[in-house]
């Protein structure tokens, strides 16, 4: 059981999850299916943006900044979740200051929703520890709403998948023991509003 608790935790870990959240927008988003330049620009700036956060962690790690991967010290967790939130304002800026591949505005904002769940995660984390994996399951269950309702086109096979998703995610941080129920509810509630507000 632990092992696959560890599975499910690496394999939909929050610094994955926005290149699955993309994945998600190309198989339901029609704008994008049709766009495969834009998908392919946005697929490298996440793929940095999740690439530079891991070395940064792993540097941390390395200097014994954080003493574990999950980073289960809340009071070691303000400096990383600063560098993350770094990345993800940059990628905003980025995208909103002109690049070769003009990114229409719904991009834009996920990009910047990104970025406001990570600093919200931030300023909660000085008072309470809240789960990141949820944060990130929340946010993407966020993105999907948004996307149905501007297209009308709810596909109950993705809800259900999404929320199956954010069940194991949460059954695996409990079985691992990273955080309790509390800590994984607030995390997937903050993602979603997060999100949906910035995206409304």
């Amino acid at each position: 059981m632990r092992f696959t608790a560890q599975l499910v935790s690496a394999v939909l870990h929050p610094l994955c999850m926005p290149l699955l959240t993309l994945g998600l927008l190309l198989a339901v988003d029609g704008y994008l299916m049709h766009r495969l330049g834009l998908f392919a620009y946005l697929f490298v700036l996440l793929f940095i943006n999740t690439l530079a956060p891991a070395i940064s962690l792993w540097v941390l790690k390395r200097r014994g900044v954080i003493s574990d991967w999950d980073i289960r010290s809340r009071r070691e967790r303000p400096l990383p979740f600063l560098i993350v939130l770094g990345h993800y304002s940059m990628a905003y800026v980025l995208v909103c200051g002109g690049t070769a591949v003009q990114v229409p505005f719904f991009y834009r904002q996920v990009l910047l929703a990104l970025a406001v769940a990570i600093g919200a995660a931030w300023l909660v984390t000085w008072k309470a520890k809240i789960s990141m994996h949820m944060l990130a399951q929340g946010g993407i269950l966020g993105v999907y709403m948004n996307v149905a309702m501007q297209d009308g086109a709810w596909n109950l096979n993705w809800v259900t998948a999404l929320l199956l998703a954010a069940g194991a995610v949460g059954w695996s941080r409990l079985q691992l023991e990273a955080h309790t129920p509390r800590q994984v509810y607030a995390g997937y509630v903050l993602g979603w509003l997060s999100v949906s507000l910035t995206l409304f």
